[in-house]
């Protein structure tokens, strides 16, 4: 395609009062690669990272060890710069907000014309799939050690309109940034209260009773410790033995370790299935719970939902059946979150080899319960409920993140080769 003939692309959405063309300059055009290693040592080390972009290490938690010889090596990073990140083919070029150091495996962008080029533009820019997809698609083999060098960026085409273009562009995406931090930050406030309110209504290691007691179990007597074992209609059990096949509707949906969120729900976006003989046995019912028996998942948890269909579960998963007379499932399911539980886990799965914890040892589970079934119900009731507001919470984000990527790609326009 001439230049010409790029020149007269335009995005599909556009605002009303921008009616000029835009220019279609390569990278090098518009950004210079800088190696200034002349710094102060003072200066912060930053980290690269598609969540944060490029930030102080102390700010985040990453602990990676730098010697203060190879410190000597680091480049500056200035406000405003981009940093083409090592592992670009995931999540574009990185910007930073922060004065410092970064390695020097990193290459550093800086604009040359400060009038012509808007950072805010070019930051959502150099994050959207089509210009991912262009940085990385000369690079054969980038997850074997290939980088993304100064001569690839200069050769992409890149699409700039007019400065004031770029601002409102850039302006109406970062709004969005700033709601889906908004609800982000919702959203952990709504699980840092339902952690909160887990340590007050299930009793401390050592103690009898919550710190925190519905009103009208306030007179109800201690809470007593019993074995899970002793809570089921039948020993814990193992899953399928098989490996996973490509999904089908003709075939049972599979349940394995890693179709389970951290968050316990089924993950339905990549479903699989199994291609072997199952009867009813093998099929999850309402109230079961399944547990994750080997390495670094170990411990984590599933409460089978009809809404997620008919599964069947692996054979690294290990089945509980509560006896509805003894104990009430969401009431188990929301203790397998606490922080006392995940304590056991750590003690428990200690192994020589990868961490486990097979069927025997999960009956022997401590469960701390309240005098009746009742006072079950009711905490297990809050705090589902609370699962409820969490989960919407979490919709509502990654609607908000698919409106932002179906706005990008009306907002930038895709330049074929």
């Amino acid at each position: 395609m001439s230049k010409e003939e790029k020149n007269m692309i335009v995005p599909e959405l556009r605002f009303p009062e921008f009616k000029n063309s835009w220019s279609y300059p390569n990278g090098d055009e518009l950004f210079e690669q800088i190696s200034d290693k002349d710094h102060n040592s003072d200066l912060p080390i930053l980290a690269i990272t598609q969540e944060h972009g490029a930030i102080p290490r102390d700010k985040i938690d990453y602990n990676v060890s730098v010697t203060d010889k190879s410190i000597e090596s680091y480049k500056v990073v200035q406000v405003g710069d981009f940093i083409i990140s090592l592992r670009s083919f995931q999540g574009g070029i990185e910007y930073s907000e922060y004065k410092g150091l970064c390695s020097p495996a990193y290459i550093i962008l800086r604009r040359k014309n400060e009038s012509d080029v808007v950072n805010e533009f070019f930051k959502q820019y150099f994050k959207s799939k089509s210009f991912i997809r262009d940085l990385n698609k000369n690079l054969e083999g980038i997850r074997d050690g290939k980088m993304v060098s100064y001569k690839q960026f200069s050769d992409i085409t890149i699409p700039k309109p007019n400065p004031l273009e770029q601002q409102k562009i850039a302006s109406c995406l970062s709004s969005l940034d700033e709601l889906v931090t908004a609800h982000t930050q919702k959203l952990d406030a709504l699980k840092a209260h339902k952690k909160g309110l887990m340590q007050q209504l299930f009793p401390a290691e050592g103690e009898k009773i919550p710190k925190l007691r519905f009103k009208e179990f306030e007179e109800s007597g201690e809470w007593k410790e019993k074995e899970l074992g002793n809570c089921l209609i039948s020993h814990p059990e193992y899953g399928l033995n098989a490996p996973a096949v490509p999904y089908s509707d003709s075939l049972p949906t599979y349940l394995r370790i890693t179709d389970i969120s951290e968050e316990g729900l089924f993950l339905k976006d990549d479903k699989v299935s199994v291609d072997r003989e199952v009867t009813d046995d093998n099929y999850l019912e309402e109230g079961d719970i399944v547990l994750a028996r080997t390495g670094a998942s170990v411990g984590k948890s599933y409460k089978y939902r009809k809404e997620d269909g008919k599964l069947v579960f692996a054979g690294f998963l290990i089945r509980v059946k509560p006896d509805i007379g003894k104990l009430v499932s969401e009431l188990l399911y929301q203790y397998l979150f606490t922080d006392r539980y995940w304590k056991w886990v750590a003690f428990t799965s200690q192994r020589s080899g990868q961490p486990g914890i097979n069927g025997n040892e999960y009956a022997s589970l401590q469960i701390p319960l309240p005098p009746s079934k009742e006072e079950q119900q009711i905490i297990a009731d809050s705090l589902s409920s609370l699962d409820e507001l969490i989960t919407a919470q979490a919709e509502k984000i990654e609607q908000l993140k698919m409106h932002k990527k179906g706005l990008m790609q009306g907002l930038f326009p895709t330049i074929k080769a």
